[in-house]
């Protein structure tokens, strides 16, 4: 088994770093300016908060998701270094 180092690892995760996380910053932005916009109309406030909470949650949701996988691989690394 070749050793690990910075080098020979992988940083970026496409699907995460460059697709799915910059469409839920511009998401959040968009729901953000939607919901400001929308504070003087009551129709729309309503919407346009609930569009806004569910953005947000959609990005905490991917932060911990990443999160939890990490720490995860974390535990199992140190499992498999405390057996050797």
């Amino acid at each position: 088994m070749s050793q690990q180092n910075f080098d020979n690892h992988a940083r970026l995760d496409t699907g995460y770093h460059r697709i799915l996380f910059p469409i839920l910053l511009l998401t959040f932005i968009g729901s953000c300016v939607n919901l400001n916009h929308s504070l003087g109309d009551h129709q729309r406030l309503y919407s346009a908060s609930l569009i806004t909470v569910i953005t947000m949650s959609l990005v905490a949701v991917a932060l911990y998701a990443r999160i939890f996988a990490l720490k995860a691989q974390d535990r199992a690394i140190r499992a498999e270094e405390n057996l050797r």
